[in-house]
């Protein structure tokens, strides 16, 4: 058996092509109300709970089939995240892990205006951030990347349940809308070379395929 030694480890060569399954989730309705009557701004506003529609779907979420065989469940830090995850732990006894990194896209300047020009930029640009931007916002290439650092702490799952959020999520599935608590299951294959591809700061190499329920 054929091992690369590199300066995060051994790799085996064997293993580069493993698949593992996604489960992606995104979290249920928000209600900011609180928050925006206290003028909280920025990273101020993840701490916005679900709203009662968003419990409920939450609530109702937990009747997929697909979650009965997943191995763990992986959660954003963010509270609409968490709050929505924590509905899935307990209706099906999931381990939960919660990932920082799995949080929604970075518009580094305030205010729902600058959010909603920033998104109209990055999706003219396919994702990149021009030189001359009037709105710095994270790139698809740096979402891509953090996703990717966090699978890599679960390579050994082969079925994993991320709750996360929608710009997050439409880097690897061809959505265009993804609505609040839609499910999308995907199957990630050249995992290992991804890892390796972003520790050696080259281009991802990881292929997502999308996988249809015609009857669900």
């Amino acid at each position: 058996m054929e091992m690369r030694q590199t300066e995060f480890g051994l790799v085996d060569l064997d293993q580069l092509g493993t698949k593992m399954k996604i489960i992606f989730v995104r979290h249920g309705e928000p209600d900011y109300r609180v928050l925006e009557e206290h003028a909280y701004s920025g990273f101020g506003m993840d701490l916005a709970p679900l709203s009662e529609k968003g419990r409920k779907q939450a609530q109702d979420l937990c009747q997929n089939p697909l979650f009965q065989s997943a191995d763990l469940l992986v959660a954003s830090s963010v509270t609409r995240t968490l709050e929505t995850a924590s509905y899935l732990a307990s209706a099906i006894g999931f381990p939960l892990r919660v990932e920082p990194l799995l949080h929604e896209w970075q518009v580094y300047e305030s205010g729902v205006e600058n959010f909603e020009k920033a998104r109209t930029l990055f999706l003219e640009n396919n994702g990149k951030l021009l030189p001359d931007s009037p709105i710095q916002y994270e790139t698809a290439k740096d979402m891509r990347a953090r996703f990717i650092e966090t699978l890599a702490k679960y390579r050994d799952y082969q079925k994993l349940v991320v709750v996360t959020h929608r710009m997050l999520m439409r880097q690897f599935v061809p959505n265009e809308t993804i609505d609040f608590c839609q499910v999308i299951e995907c199957e990630i294959e050249n995992l290992e070379r991804g890892i390796l591809s972003l520790r050696k700061k080259r281009h991802l190499f990881v292929k997502i395929v999308l996988i249809t329920h015609p009857n669900t």
